[in-house]
């Protein structure tokens, strides 16, 4: 147990460093430390992105993650914002599983999960349309460390609808007898941002997208395999359960938009992402 948590810690390290490196790399001029942060938000965004498309909902969020975390170089919200943020000029060529033909979409949006005094969930980015709602959890780096489920009394003791017959409420069941089912998979934080879609959206089709960073040999490292397998085991364990689960890794969400059929401004987006965040380790 120890060797595998020295290991992922140097994992860790190196994944951070080649994420510096990648951003040196697409932007040379910007000033990083040595913690990988810049000094401005907008030294973190690829070529293209606005801060006027994003800049009102990550304010409202209640990580405050425009003068903080978002700075960093392995930053999820910037990688969600640097992926997403352009379709809101070009809604109909956005791309997710779970639904299609988006209306709206925003950052860092509030899912009440109905207890009281406590914060609602925030989802990284959340799309609707007629065919329903795809909500994300973005990952960069979270991963590498280890997540015990922790669940408050007030779950069980609160939640007394109809998602207490849910497989999710089941799932979280199971995490409090075994915080650590799952030990790179924050299931826990998953568990609660489906409690939140439900209770806000409880007449809508919900797709909650697990998406997450992975280097480009992703396959010669043994970590993400591992990452992967309890993804997918998580996946069968909430099977069929509303809203439904997937997952994806955005390299591979960035592929599907590559395609020769799509835009010429979306080929170019995902050229930069590549560019960017597309590391070897």
């Amino acid at each position: 147990m120890v060797e595998t948590r020295v290991g992922s810690s140097a994992l860790l390290r190196t994944c951070r460093s080649a994420l510096i490196g990648g951003l040196r790399a697409a932007a040379p001029q910007v000033q990083i430390d040595d913690k990988g942060y810049v000094l401005e938000a907008t030294n973190n965004l690829i070529e293209g992105v606005r801060l006027v498309d994003f800049e009102d909902d990550l304010a409202q969020g209640d990580g405050n993650e425009l003068p903080g975390k978002f700075r960093a170089a392995h930053s999820s919200s910037a990688l969600a914002v640097n992926s997403f943020a352009q379709f809101k000029g070009a809604l109909s060529d956005l791309y997710l599983p779970g639904s299609k033909d988006f209306s709206s979409l925003c950052f860092e949006r509030k899912c009440p999960h109905g207890l009281a005094g406590r914060h609602s969930p925030n989802l990284d980015f959340f799309a609707e349309g007629p065919g329903g709602i795809v909500a994300i959890e973005s990952k960069c780096l979270e991963p590498l460390t280890s997540h015990p489920a922790i669940f408050l009394p007030a779950y069980d003791a609160e939640i007394r609808d109809a998602r207490r017959a849910s497989t999710w409420f089941a799932q979280m069941q199971g995490l409090v007898e075994y915080p650590r089912t799952y030990r790179w998979l924050d299931a826990a934080q998953l568990v609660k941002h489906a409690f939140g879609l439900t209770h806000s959206f409880p007449d809508r089709a919900t797709t909650l997208l697990y998406l997450y960073w992975e280097p480009a040999n992703r396959a010669n490292h043994p970590f993400f395999a591992e990452h992967r397998a309890e993804i997918d085991r998580f996946g069968a364990s909430i099977a069929g359960a509303a809203p439904s689960f997937i997952s994806m890794s955005y390299p591979e969400l960035w592929q599907r938009w590559s395609g020769v059929s799509q835009p010429q401004w979306l080929q170019t987006h995902v050229a930069r992402l590549n560019a960017r965040y597309g590391v070897t380790i």
